[in-house]
């Protein structure tokens, strides 16, 4: 009979008399090595607050993967990838996708985590059923090997953020269930600071410990151990390990792990030039080579020893001279055809206040690049060209000159997302503020614009921005400009708006279309962005 369908992150581990994926009895070894990982009780399957979810076993059959190369305006052929790539990976077990650079490992765990869909051919089951992308995505996480984490927020706010997004319970649950995740993974100590002074294997374990709040059932880890040293690598693969035990599926790619950390695999996964060399266990990889008239030197670390050999034969002949590599087999087969289901916790509007007090906090302690340099520029320029001692204009002065330089942002933001390189945002950044300056009233009044370009103008924003500091400088009924010589021509504030073409703006206004234009312009990288990830899928 098949074992019981495990629950990851559960407290105990159910044990039961299970078969191979081809109907034989585990051997004693098989046997022994059960009753190891039903004794020891990591501290990952501690989690009493985590949601309950059912094992998912991964399939896939004859994937392959081609791109076209060459630019957009002159292609020049396909490449393929990946050829005729099949496999299982199974729950409770950590899976190492190894190979030199250029193999294919991040290109076939992009595709088997739903990253990648034009041009694959294949089929990928989930507990025997064709994949569903939408719902996989929502049982499945991907920690890229660059950990994205914002960094004026601290641990703890990183981590509740992800729970309000992610889990529709109460605070209180959780506030526990984030303090038992940061327990279990030693980061209670760096609980309040920011990820910005973290260390690379703590901002790993950050990264981890997000994804691991909803607690999915299969989670892709891309290089985890680049960039850390030995002692953090080790701490990361072990805690990989414990989440495989817990009752998930665990994949990452790896690209030569050390002989201690290559130990510690369940089953390996090696591809070379796009096409598997190898799929077994870890123990069987020497004999398997040894076969292929391969011989590891007794001290030699195996890792090192199959991309050593990869790398002077260039050969791939070598590695099929057997019929086919060792095959996966999954010690618990889950139920066929079991999928469950998973939805968002939290609504649109909830992830949106969410997200919004979340970059609020951000902006609030990122002060320095968004609101200080304006701040203090202004102040300067103020006071400089001795403008009246006056709060009200002094700060109306400075929130148009703020404003305006975050819709300057904003548009930055757009031109470097819709961008291709960061040559082509460069030289479009410079060249897209040439109209805006000019047809801002600054260098040309308004009147001297010709009929047919007057509307371009109101495409300007720093048009708003120009009137509205005019305005609260010269308007509001400004007392007369002092005179220190025999004849002034701008002594009245009036005749300087006159001149400016400004004397009929309105202060609100400027404000009311600068913050149109802010959020115009952000929705518009929004969806710049959304499209960019779509269309490389």
């Amino acid at each position: 009979m098949a074992a019981k369908s495990l629950e990851p992150g559960s407290v105990s581990i159910p044990m039961e008399e299970t078969k191979r994926a081809g109907g034989a009895l585990p051997d004693a070894a098989m046997l022994t090595h059960l009753k190891k990982v039903e004794n020891h009780i990591t501290e990952a399957q501690r989690f009493s607050h985590l949601p309950r979810r059912s094992t998912v076993d991964l399939e896939f059959t004859e994937i392959s993967y081609t791109i076209r190369e060459g630019p957009c305006w002159r292609r020049r052929g396909f490449k393929a990838l990946l050829k005729c790539l099949s496999g299982k990976f199974c729950s409770r077990e950590l899976i190492g996708i190894m190979g030199p650079s250029g193999a294919g490992k991040s290109t076939l765990m992009n595709i088997l985590a739903g990253y990648r869909e034009t041009g694959m051919k294949g089929q990928i089951l989930v507990n025997g059923r064709p994949r569903d992308l939408r719902t996989f995505r929502k049982m499945s996480c991907y920690i890229m090997q660059d950990d994205m984490l914002l960094p004026h927020l601290t641990t703890r706010e990183a981590m509740m953020v992800s729970a309000n997004l992610k889990l529709n319970e109460s605070m209180e649950v959780k506030k526990e269930l984030v303090n038992e995740i940061l327990t279990a993974l030693g980061l209670q100590e760096c609980a309040h600071t920011r990820t910005i002074s973290l260390s690379g294997g703590q901002c790993k374990r950050l990264a981890i410990a997000l994804e691991l709040v909803n607690n999915p059932p299969v989670m892709f880890f891309d290089e985890p151990t680049s960039g850390l040293d030995s002692a953090s690598c080790f701490q990361v693969v072990s805690l990989m390990k414990s989440l495989a035990q817990g009752g998930r599926t665990i994949i990452c790619t790896i690209h030569q792990p050390s002989a201690k950390l290559f130990e510690m695999f369940d089953k390996l996964y090696i591809l070379s030039q796009g096409q598997c060399i190898y799929k077994g266990t870890v123990p069987y990889l020497i004999p398997y080579l040894k076969n292929l008239g391969l011989h590891c030197p007794t001290y030699h670390n195996p890792a090192d020893f199959t991309m050593d050999t990869h790398s002077h034969t260039q050969n791939l002949s070598v590695y099929q001279s057997l019929t086919r590599p060792p095959q996966f087999l999954c010690v618990f087969v889950q139920e066929s055809g079991y999928i469950e289901k998973h939805t968002f916790a939290t609504s649109t509007l909830t992830q949106f206040c969410i997200l919004f007090k979340r970059t609020f906090i951000t902006i609030c302690r990122d002060m320095v690049r968004i609101i200080i340099c304006p701040i203090m520029y202004c102040s300067i320029v103020y006071w400089m060209t001795e403008q009246p001692p006056e709060a009200a204009r002094y700060l109306l002065f400075m929130a148009l000159s703020t404003s305006t330089a975050l819709v300057a942002q904003s548009l930055g933001l757009l031109i470097g997302a819709a961008s291709t390189s960061l040559q082509v945002a460069t030289f479009v950044g410079p060249v897209s503020a040439i109209p805006v300056l000019l047809f801002s009233g600054f260098f040309v009044n308004f009147d001297t614009i010709p009929k047919y370009l007057q509307w371009s103008s109101y495409l300007s924003y720093v048009r708003y921005g120009f009137e509205g500091v005019i305005l609260s400088i010269y308007g509001m009924n400004r007392s007369e400009l002092e005179c220190p010589g025999v004849v002034c021509k701008f002594q009245k504030p009036v005749e300087v708006l006159q001149l400016l073409d400004v004397e009929d703006a309105k202060l609100y206004v400027d404000f009311m279309v600068l913050g149109v234009f802010f959020l115009v312009l952000r929705l518009a990288t929004y969806l710049v962005l959304r499209y960019k990830v779509k269309s490389e899928r």
